[in-house]
C-alpha cells in the first residue's frame, strides 16, 4: 500500500448535521433548525441570545445533549459528528 491510499484510508467517515437560521416572524421569535438528512429528522429550537450566532446555538443544543461534535463548517452550515448511534435522533 502506498502512503496516499494508508492516509485515505485512515480518515474517517462522519455524520453531518445541517443548521439554519429562521428569522422572527409575527408569530413567533428567531430560531434555528437543525436538521440531520441521514435519519430525516430535524429540530427547531429557539434562538438563545447568550449565544451570539447561529452555530453556537445549534452547538450549544447539541453538547448539552450528549452529541459528540467533531466540528464544524460555518460557511456552508454544517457540524460534523463523530458517531453514527440511531438512538442519537434529534428530538
Amino acid at each position: 500500500m502506498n502512503a496516499t491510499y494508508k492516509q485515505v484510508k485512515s480518515i474517517s467517515n462522519t455524520r453531518t448535521l445541517n443548521y439554519k437560521y429562521l428569522p422572527v416572524t409575527n408569530t413567533k421569535g428567531a430560531r434555528i433548525k437543525i436538521t440531520d438528512k441521514w435519519f430525516n429528522k430535524s429540530v427547531t429550537i429557539p434562538f438563545s441570545y447568550e449565544y451570539s450566532t447561529e452555530y453556537e446555538n445549534a452547538l450549544a443544543y447539541l453538547i448539552n445533549r450528549g452529541w459528540k461534535v467533531q466540528g464544524m463548517n460555518t460557511e456552508s452550515q454544517v457540524i460534523f459528528m463523530s458517531e453514527w448511534d440511531s438512538d442519537k435522533q434529534l428530538k
